[in-house]
């Protein structure tokens, strides 16, 4: 059974945030404009596909405005937390539990790349390994899983059909290199 799970970081978070104080941050309806607001994060899952964002009412007395990731209503979030931002994009992944909030690690003029950590019990033996979310600009994307199954230089070079030099370089780059690679890209390598 596959099972979705965060970076240790985005778990620690979500949990610190959810019993605890609101954090700076904003966050992205479908459609929407960003919301700059307090806001805790957490939930009863560590599944990021089962979070919470928590927003304080806006009246004095009003309930807190809580938005289930489930229902898909938030399309992305941030929240300021130990002296940086910390982003996270919704990232629908087809016929997968692997839906979720990723993490952003990579922003450049060329491809973003967010990060899942996902964990798979395979007869009661547990691996976790990332999987990543690569958009271009525009919005295009594919996800990489890297287990052993894993998809991930498939679908890497068919996004970087339109970059001949990447596309050669594709064979030379292991699993574990991939935030290196795209970060070398981006910076035009």
């Amino acid at each position: 059974m596959k099972v979705s799970l965060c970076f240790f970081a985005t778990f620690l978070i979500s949990h610190l945030c959810f019993s605890q104080e609101y954090l700076d941050g904003y966050y992205l309806l479908h459609g929407q404009d960003t919301i700059y607001s307090k806001i805790k994060v957490g939930g009863k899952k560590i599944s990021s596909g089962y979070y919470f964002l928590v927003i304080p009412g806006q009246e004095p007395g009003s309930k807190d405005i809580v938005y289930a990731v489930k229902e898909k209503k938030v399309a992305g979030y941030g929240i300021y937390y130990m002296g940086k931002w910390e982003d996270y994009r919704y990232v629908k992944v087809e016929n997968s539990n692997d839906q979720g909030f990723y993490r952003q690690i990579e922003y450049g003029p060329n491809y973003l790349l967010y990060v899942l950590m996902v964990s798979t019990n395979v007869n009661g033996i547990v691996t976790t390994l990332p999987q990543y979310a690569l958009f271009k600009p525009e919005g295009e994307f594919v996800v990489l899983t890297t287990n052993v199954l894993g998809n991930w230089k498939k679908n890497l070079k068919k996004i970087l059909q339109d970059n001949p030099e990447a596309l050669a370089q594709v064979d030379q780059v292991g699993r574990n290199e991939i935030p290196e690679f795209i970060e070398k890209l981006n910076r035009g390598d």
